[in-house]
Parts: structure tokens; sequence; C-alpha cells
């Protein structure tokens, strides 16, 4: 008989981790907003794009997490 494969992390951990990393991206996405918007014109590439990956790479785990939490499995 072979095992049913299982995924590195429990279900249990599926609604926290995308409340958190969601919740994560939205602010990093409305700090960069807020930093565009009003900043003024001193501006670093470098920290406008560690804050844009951030943000995109919370947004999109925390999509994952959340697509996984409601039954959608990818694969």
């Amino acid at each position: 008989m072979s095992t049913p494969v299982s995924g590195p992390l429990p279900q249990g951990l599926f609604p926290p981790l995308a409340l958190s990393l969601l919740g994560a991206g939205l602010l990093a996405s409305a700090a960069f907003y807020m930093r565009e918007a009003i900043g003024g014109r001193k501006r670093s590439l470098a920290q406008e794009a560690a804050l844009a990956t951030a943000a995109a790479g919370c947004l999109g785990f925390g999509t994952v997490f959340l697509l996984l939490w409601c039954g959608v499995y990818l694969g």
C-alpha cells in the first residue's frame, strides 16, 4: 500500500498564515503608496524595491494560503 502525500504544514495553520500574510502585505503596500504619494523629493530605489518586494511576496503567499484554506488545492 502506498501512503498519501501530505504537505509540510498542517491544515490548521492555513487560516492564521493567510490572515497574517495578507495583513502584512496590505500594510506594506499601503506604506509603499504613502511613501510615493506623500514622500518628499528624496527617494531611494533600493528602499522602494525592498518595500514593493515585501508587499508582493506577502500578498502572493497570503493568497496561496487563503486558497488552500478555502479548499482550492493547487497542483
